[in-house]
Formats: structure tokens, C-alpha cells, sequence
């Protein structure tokens, strides 16, 4: 055996014990014990709890402003801000308003009965609630009285808004427009969210939650399409089909499909709905579910939960046959002859990439999306959302902004974006929108993987790196780009294409005019 295999390790001195008493040991040894049990029960709970957006997201001052609440706050975490005392009054009012709509739903119960039958059903499941919150979320100093309180509260008006939130009649909640834009963005915040099993506990029987929340996300156009609630429709396809219509002037597309009523889940996270879809844990969970939801057959095939294990692969640097990006942004695309345009399958869905190459043309197909004031809150939320360190998914959202990310360098190039269809932007200048892109996605975690790097455990990754690789083809292709350059070059407008012709025509005529001189008849 060789010395290092013969040595043992160094035992305890007394003057080691002397330095470090063996109660401290203790201590600290039951630290560590009590870390890996933490971890263990943690792991044990697929819901991913209600919390502070991490903080290397907040640390930056211009960035804390998009995850913070301007008008109203729901759940602790935001309870105290003494700039939203005006929407703690509007909770007030809507509490009242839906404990008399619900009496007058029920006729049997008064509003002090409804009152105190709700209260009671919030405390008495106030320890199971109070697990979907992390500890600094609901803070040591709030009593559970206090706690039972506010979410009695919150989770009443934020109901009662759901339902009758209606952008061409904002008055039906006491509400100017500008006042109901500011809380419906607020409700989309992390830091913002209440425990869907609150909601479920706290509604109406006759009232579906996923109904509530399609017609929250579609500002009330779910209402009005529907009356009286369908029990075979998905409501889900509902308000992504209004929301394809403000991209498009078509027809709205209702897809009908059988859906059920979706049943109160427990502590442990996520349920299947008799549908088969996912419980959503909370508003912001419906909505990243809303773009993500529709199923695409290449990343279905791609993406590994990450209980399963996950595959991750080097892409570079590229050895002989592999490929390495050289183009930068949509404008390199257009002058090497590639155009892009609006993909043809439903918008709003991420997976939704293709390119096709021609004989000296290439398209590039990307998902259609609208960006407004409410979109930067919306992304940043969704993104810090999915970096959650107890939320297990394969960071759709992320990936997304990333792809995105590649492509724009600049406002021309969200201006070709827009031309073509893919973007309507109704958020400012496209500079503006451009640099939103590169603030977003400077940092994130899947920056790596969906250009060097292909891993199971991001979505999309493989798709489109997949994308990358056929654009890089067709763009490396010199006579493919030499003549689309050409075209780009010389025939960039309707002008030069007459002026060719033009001139074609007249070198026609004069070869004619010189043969019939040199040989007449």
C-alpha cells in the first residue's frame, strides 16, 4: 500500500476539545442533521410555495420595481405597505359585495352567517394554508387571527374581481379603467399570489374556478361570451382563442372539448383534474400553464421531468460536420434572403418554431405575441416564478425569452418583427422593446442551452437548437446568400425593379434595332 493509503485520519486533541466544546459539536452536528431532514420534506411537497422573488433578482433597484405591487397587495408579503392603504379599501368593499352576492346565491344564509361561515372554514384550514407560504412570506409577527383575517379578505374581493372584471364597464367595481389595468397587473405578481385551494375553499358552489380565471386573463370577454357557465367547454382554449383575436381579426375559434369541475387538492401540491389537466397552484401558475399548455409532438419528445434524470450535451466547440452560429440578429436573416413570419399553428404557444428552406429563400416561423405595458411585469413574474428553487419545471419561459433574446439586438430588429406579423407592439418604441429583450435576458439560466448546449431538463432546448442549426445551414450557403444579397442589394424596392426591367426592355430594342441594321432584308 502506498503512504497516502496507510494514513488515518487525525483523531480528536484535548486541546481541540478544549477549543471547540463537545455541546458546540453537538450543535452543530444536529445543523447539519436538521438541514438534510428540511431538504427531504421539502422534496416530499410538489406545490411550489408562495415567496419573495429571489433575491439576486430583486438586488438590482430597476428591476425590484417590476415585482413590486403599485396598487393593491394580496397575501402577507406585501400586507403593510402603507402606499396601498387605497387597495386595502377596495378589498373591504369587494369582500362586502361578494358576501352579499353569495347570500343572495345561497337564500338561506344571511351576510353575517356567509361572514362567519367563511371565516371559519379559512381557520380551520388555516394550518394546511399556511403551508403553501414560506416562513419569511407570512413573517413571525402576524398572528394566525390576523392571518385567517387577510386571507378571508383577500381571497373574497380577489373572487369577486375575477368575476366581474370587465374592461368596457369598469364601474361594476367601483372602479376607474386606469385603477382596474394598475390591479389587474398587481394580480399577476409573484409576490402577489394566493393558494388556488384558498380560492377553491372560498368560492361559490356553482362557480368554477378555471372559469374565473379564463375570464380574468380575458378581462371579462369569457362573461360575455358566456352567460351562463358551459360545462363542456375548456375555458382554457376559450381565452386563448380571444387573445389569437387581437393578433388576428378572424372569427374567435372555440374549441369544445369535455371538461369537469375541478376538485379541491390537498397539501401536497398539484392534482389532476378530471380533464386531465393540472390544478394551477395559484393565477400566475394558470397563466405560464395558458402558454404553455397546447402539446407540440417534438418537444414531447424532448423534454425529461426532472425527476427522471437529465440528459445534457456539449453542442460546442463545434468539431468537423458541427454546427457554429454565425449570424446575429433578424437582420442578418433578412439580408441572407430569410423572411420571417407568423407561425401558422394556434399563437400564444412558445414551442411554436419552424424554418423551412427554399432554393435561394429561407422562412422562419415564430409564435405570434402582443407586448404591452403589463408585458414586462408579465415575463418578469413568469421568469422569476420558474426560478423558484421549490418549483420543479423545465423553465418554458426562460427558454423562450432566450430564443428571443438571439434574435433581437436592436430596435430594426423588432421592427422587422413587427412588419412581419410576429410582434404587435403597443408597449412604446421598438428600441425600447428591444432593450426590454436584453434586460430580461442577460442572466437567465438557460442562456447556455439553447446555444452551445442542449439539456432535457429545459424546454424546448432541443427544438430550437434544432431551428439555429437549419437557419446556420441555409445562411452559411454562399450562393444561396451571395443571390439573395444581390436581390437585397439591387432589387429593394418596387422602383429598382422597374428601373431594371426598364433597362432591360431597352437593351432588347436596341439589340433588335442593331441586328436589323447590320442584316435588313
Amino acid at each position: 500500500m502506498s503512504e497516502i493509503d496507510n494514513e488515518k485520519l487525525p483523531q480528536p486533541t484535548n486541546s481541540a476539545t478544549t477549543q471547540a466544546p463537545q455541546l458546540l459539536i453537538n450543535k452543530r452536528i444536529a445543523e447539519l442533521q436538521q438541514a438534510k431532514q428540511e431538504f427531504y420534506e421539502d422534496n416530499q411537497i410538489s406545490t411550489p410555495k408562495i415567496q419573495r422573488v429571489p433575491y439576486f433578482l430583486r438586488q438590482n433597484a430597476e428591476m425590484a420595481k417590476y415585482y413590486t405591487p403599485k396598487m393593491i397587495s394580496f397575501g402577507p408579503i406585501h400586507h403593510n405597505d402603507k402606499n396601498l392603504k387605497q387597495g386595502e379599501r377596495f378589498k373591504l368593499l369587494w369582500t362586502s359585495m361578494y358576501i352579499e352576492e353569495y347570500s343572495k346565491k345561497t337564500n338561506q344564509l344571511t351576510t353575517d352567517q356567509v361572514t362567519q361561515i367563511l371565516l371559519s372554514v379559512v381557520e380551520d384550514n388555516l394550518g394546511a394554508l399556511k403551508k403553501l407560504f414560506t416562513e419569511d412570506a407570512i413573517g413571525t409577527e402576524t398572528s394566525d387571527e390576523n392571518l385567517a383575517w387577510m386571507l378571508f379578505v383577500d381571497g373574497c374581493s380577489l373572487l369577486h374581481f375575477m368575476e366581474n372584471i370587465d374592461r368596457q364597464h369598469p364601474r361594476q367595481l367601483n372602479l376607474k379603467l386606469d385603477q382596474m389595468m394598475l390591479i389587474w397587473r398587481d394580480i399577476l405578481l409573484l409576490e402577489n399570489q394566493l393558494p388556488g385551494k384558498l380560492l377553491e375553499l372560498l368560492k361559490r358552489g356553482d362557480v368554477n374556478l378555471e372559469y374565473l380565471m379564463a375570464n380574468l386573463h380575458s378581462m371579462g370577454d369569457v362573461k360575455h361570451l358566456f352567460k351562463n357557465e358551459p360545462e363542456s367547454v375548456h375555458f382554457l382554449d376559450i381565452a386563448r382563442s380571444l387573445l389569437r383575436t387581437k393578433c388576428k381579426k378572424t372569427e374567435v375559434d372555440l374549441e369544445k372539448s369535455t371538461s369537469k369541475s375541478r376538485s379541491v387538492g390537498d397539501d401536497k401540491g398539484s392534482q389532476k383534474s378530471g380533464d386531465n389537466k393540472p390544478k394551477p397552484f395559484h393565477i400566475l401558475d394558470y397563466a405560464r400553464y395558458f402558454l404553455i399548455s397546447t402539446p407540440n409532438k417534438e418537444n414531447g419528445k424532448n423534454i425529461k421531468n426532472q425527476e427522471g434524470g437529465d440528459e445534457c450535451k456539449q453542442m460546442g466547440p463545434p468539431k468537423k460536420g458541427q454546427i457554429w452560429l454565425t449570424y446575429k440578429n433578424i437582420r442578418d436573416l433578412k439580408a441572407a434572403g430569410i423572411q420571417v413570419k407568423a407561425s401558422k399553428k394556434p399563437a400564444w404557444v412558445w414551442s411554436n418554431v419552424s424554418f423551412t428552406s427554399m432554393l435561394f429563400f429561407g422562412e422562419l416561423r415564430l409564435p405570434k405575441f402582443m407586448f404591452d405595458n403589463v408585458s414586462p411585469y408579465f415575463f418578469r413574474n413568469l421568469i422569476a416564478y420558474e426560478m423558484c428553487p421549490d418549483f420543479r419545471n423545465n423553465l418554458e419561459c426562460c427558454s423562450f425569452v432566450c430564443f428571443m433574446d438571439s434574435l433581437i439586438d436592436s430596435g430594426e430588429d423588432v421592427k422587422e418583427l413587427r412588419l412581419s406579423g410576429v410582434i404587435q407592439n403597443l408597449l412604446g418604441s421598438d428600441q425600447e422593446l428591444a432593450q426590454i429583450f436584453m434586460d430580461i435576458g442577460r442572466d437567465l439560466p438557460t442562456k447556455v442551452f439553447n446555444n452551445t448546449w442542449s439539456s432535457d431538463a429545459v424546454a424546448y432546448s432541443k427544438r430550437y437548437i434544432e431551428v439555429k442549426d437549419q437557419i446556420e445551414k441555409h445562411y452559411s450557403n454562399k450562393w444561396r446568400t451571395g443571390f439573395a444579397i444581390v436581390i437585397n442589394t439591387h432589387f429593394s424596392n418596387t422602383w429598382s425593379v422597374v428601373a431594371f426591367l426598364a433597362a432591360v426592355v431597352v437593351l432588347a430594342l436596341t439589340c433588335l434595332q442593331t441586328w436589323f441594321t447590320v442584316y435588313p432584308k
